[in-house]
Parts: structure tokens; sequence; C-alpha cells
């Protein structure tokens, strides 16, 4: 089976694009044969493109993260003639327009598209979905794949779930070197650290999680807090009005995710909206870390309530400080139990192999719906 993943991002730091990573990785551990292709690095990283290099696949770079040009459907289009790929999945709008129109003829290979946010979509969203020449959809989790069911008028039938997995860097956390990790933040060692791994958004809840922080602070709770991510500057002119400055630390997207989690005592995901199965709170139950996070789509999978954390309604500060708070209450022992239950959750629902092979699954029933249709 040839197969091409085609990621219509700016680079390599959305979560969509993480995980089209992670399974090319998890591909050519499986010996598929698999091409990349993707959008333009638009925050002109140099080392941007490093993770996507060191697969040592071949991968071709295209403007098409946004638009869809005469010249990027050419483009696209001969990659899919010299190629010839049995499979094409798109991740995001740009990838998947240039796939159809840029497909156009060449129906030998099943087209499959992914979806991983949890906006509800209208019949026009939906319409891309339903069309004949899409043989299969891939949602991040059941819950998704519902909301799209019922929203877009998608034929239920049409979607299939498959549920994202942890970085490979968080494959062993023992091997984890987090020395001087804190020293060179100027986070103290002696307090326990509260970490929200993302880039800022209005719907990330960053700034629900400041909110609950000065609850807390007020409550004489003693912690540090960490934001780090994309953007995470944003955040500084709330931090300030909240007089948090002392323990708030606001860092730029780093390339070290295993160690920022693994450093941490205990993670928050306080998303709202839109986020779906959070790839950061996957790499955190594997790095056998808690969590305290809202109950956006596939949450359920990764955090049990009272298990390895405790999972909150979105945008509810109240609910989100209690939650803390209790994991701050917690004994170091207590904690640590939390995390083994984390990593045990990791492991059984979330590796390569069980993904890999979740996905190869789907592919054929996509060749098998292609065949019938040519």
């Amino acid at each position: 089976m040839r197969v091409l993943i085609a990621v219509a991002h700016g680079g390599i730091y959305s979560g969509g694009a993480h995980q089209a990573l992670y399974q090319l990785a998890g591909f050519k551990d499986a010996g598929i044969d698999t091409m990349a292709v993707w959008g333009p690095d638009e925050e002109d990283d140099p080392h941007g493109f490093d993770r996507l290099k060191s697969l040592d696949i071949p991968f071709e770079i295209i403007p098409f993260n946004k638009t869809l040009t005469t010249g990027t459907l050419r483009q696209f289009r001969s990659i899919l003639k010299s190629f010839k790929p049995d499979v094409v999945e798109c991740f995001k709008s740009g990838a998947q327009y240039h796939a159809l129109f840029g497909g156009i003829g060449l129906n030998r290979h099943a087209l499959i598209f992914y979806r991983g946010i949890s906006q509800k979509m209208d019949v026009w969203q939906g319409l891309k979905y339903r069309l004949k020449r899409v043989d299969r959809i891939i949602a991040n989790c059941e819950d998704l794949k519902w909301i799209m069911a019922e929203t877009g008028k998608i034929s239920a039938d049409k979607i299939d779930f498959v549920h994202g997995q942890f970085d490979p860097a968080f494959e062993n956390p023992d091997e984890v070197d987090v020395t001087g990790f804190r020293e060179e933040l100027g986070i103290p060692e002696d307090l326990r650290l509260i970490t929200q791994l993302g880039n800022w958004s209005p719907w990330r809840g960053q700034h629900i999680t400041l909110e609950a922080a000065a609850v807390l602070k007020e409550r004489g709770y003693r912690f540090h807090l960490l934001f780090a991510g994309r953007q995470t500057d944003n955040l500084k002119e709330q931090v300030d009005k909240l007089q948090l400055s002392d323990i708030v630390t606001l860092s730029p997207y780093r390339r070290d995710p295993e160690r920022v989690v693994k450093a941490s005592d205990i993670l928050v995901n306080a998303s709202t909206s839109h986020e779906s199965l959070p790839g950061s709170l996957i790499n955190t139950i594997a790095m056998g870390r808690p969590a305290v996070a809202t109950s956006v789509p596939g949450v359920g999978m990764i955090v049990k309530d009272g298990v390895n954390g405790f999972m909150i309604k979105p945008g509810n500060t109240d609910a989100l400080s209690q939650a803390l708070a209790k994991m701050l209450d917690l004994s170091d022992d207590e904690l640590n139990s939390m995390g083994a239950a984390s990593r045990r959750i990791a492991e059984e629902k979330f590796t390569s192999e069980i993904r890999t092979a979740r996905r190869l699954e789907v592919y054929e029933r996509a060749l098998r719906h292609r065949k019938g249709c040519n």
C-alpha cells in the first residue's frame, strides 16, 4: 500500500500537524510506503521542518495552506501522478480541496478526509465530506463522529473514528532528562508546577486558568503556573492585572514538550470549544502525569474523574479552581498514583501500534469503496 499524507498547515506547530507526523512515523515503522505533502512554514522558522525531515521519507512543500491556484493544483496533481498512491489522506481544507480538484480524473486512489476540531457544522460545511469522491472520513474520537453526522448531515456509516497517539518522544518517560529545566525558566524547585501546554487562543481557556490561579493564590495555595506555546505573551496584560507575575511564567513554543510535561506536577487543559481529543492531554498521560481538563469531545477517554485527574465543564472558573485545589491538596504519593493511572491509560489506548493498525483498517475499507466506484 502506498499512502500520501497531505497537511495544509503552517509548519509543524498545530495539533493536527503533530498527529500527522506521528502517523507518518507509525507507517514507516510498519513498512508502509509513505510520502508527505506539507504547507509552508508561516513562522519562517529554520528548524520548522526538522521532525519531518528526520523521518527520512519523501516529502514536498507547496503553498496550499489557504489558497487554491492553478500553480498549486498543478503541483499537487503532478505529485499524485508521480507517486501513484493507493490512499490519500488530507488534513485541513487546503489539502482537501487540492486533492479534490487536483485529482480530477485520477480516481484510482481512495480519498480520506480527516477532522479533529469539534465545531458544529452547517449543511454547507458538510458538503465536501458528503461528496461521493470522498471515500471515508476519519474523526479523532467517537464524540466528534456524531457531531459531524448530526450537524453536517453526513452519513454516520461514512465516518470512522481513529484515536490519536502520543508523541514518540513520550514513549519512555524514565529516559526524559529534566535536569536544569526549572532553573532555566526561573521556576522554584519547591513549588508544585501547574502547566498549560498549547498555543494561545481565546478558545483554549488560558484566561480562565489565570482567573482560577488568582482564586487559588487568594486562598493561600503555593504553586507556580507555566504557559508554554506560541503567542503566550498575549496573556501578560491579564497576568499583570491579576497581580500574578510572581507565580506565572509565559514561555514561547518549545521543541521539548516531553521535558515540559515531565518537569510539571499537574497539567491543565481549559479549552472551551473547537478542540477534540487534545493531543497535549494524550502526551500528558503518556508521561505519567495527572490532569485537570474540560469536557470537550474525547476528553472522557483520556481523563477519568478521580482516577488520573478531574474533568470539569468548560468555561467555569470556580470549577477549575476547585479541581486544581483538590490536586494541590493531594499528597505526593496520591499525585504519583494518579500519574501511574495516566500512564496505564496511555498504554492501553494511545500507542502508535494501536493507531496505525486502526488507520490501516480504515484505509482498506476506503479502498474497497473506491474499487466499487470505479
